[in-house]
């Protein structure tokens, strides 16, 4: 299976010394190298990588976990970045991941697989009930892990999404037509995904943690070593 990392994004309120968020180190490694050895280990053998930094692109090729195919550009947002990954995935089945997600390994490679192994499912949200993000997309689902809602429309459920996600080419031909009609965030793309009619379904976490301030490298840390790693 192929998977695609979106890496574009500014992360300013994680600059250290000048570097990229994706190559800030949390537990050892760079958050890249975590997410692309997660990916390997999951039974990925190909990776897309859209990022706005050459530094982040020469560090995923160097380190050699994974083949790597790269797109550097500076995009609107993750749904522009996801939109770049066309030249790496056509009519396929592929999992989509940010760079800022820690997620328990056996939990990360279970995702995987159940995409692998579910292909009625077109979309496969991952979610948690651990929640500290400031502006979390909440997500909905019913007894069958089935999504029913998102965003607004998910109000009042304790769950919210974590940027790992199963996406197949009926949801990626919906993609182009969002982008082209003034569709600005991946929330509102996989909004429209749903309301499509689009077999979507969840894949439950026990925790993640998404870096995405300075106390948060803290608390990924302390996770990590809560889970051994």
């Amino acid at each position: 299976m192929k998977a695609g990392i979106i890496a574009a994004g500014e992360g300013s309120r994680l600059a250290q010394q000048g570097l990229p968020k994706p190559l800030l180190s949390v537990g050892g490694q760079t958050l890249l190298e975590r997410t692309m050895r997660a990916l390997a280990r999951s039974g990925v053998d190909e990776l897309g990588l859209v990022a706005r930094d050459p530094r982040v692109v020469a560090h995923a090729e160097q380190l050699s976990i994974l083949p790597v195919t790269a797109v550097t550009k500076v995009t609107d947002s993750s749904m522009h970045s996801l939109y770049e990954l066309r030249v790496f995935v056509a009519k396929e089945r592929f999992i989509l991941c940010t760079v800022d997600s820690i997620i328990p390994p056996d939990e990360f490679t279970g995702f995987v697989q159940s995409y692998a192994d579910r292909p009625e499912v077109e979309v496969l949200q991952s979610y948690t009930d651990y929640v500290d993000d400031e502006k979390p997309l909440r997500i909905a689902v019913d007894d069958g892990d089935h999504v029913t809602a998102l965003g607004d429309a998910a109000e009042g459920s304790p769950f919210v999404t974590v940027g790992l996600y199963g996406i197949g080419p009926r949801a990626y031909s919906l993609l182009e037509p969002a982008v082209r009609s003034g569709v600005k965030k991946l929330r509102n793309y996989l909004n429209l995904v749903l309301q499509s009619g689009v077999a979507m379904a969840g894949f439950r976490l026990s925790k993640a943690i998404d870096v995405d301030r300075p106390c948060d490298v803290h608390a990924a840390e302390d996770f990590l070593l809560e889970l051994g790693l």
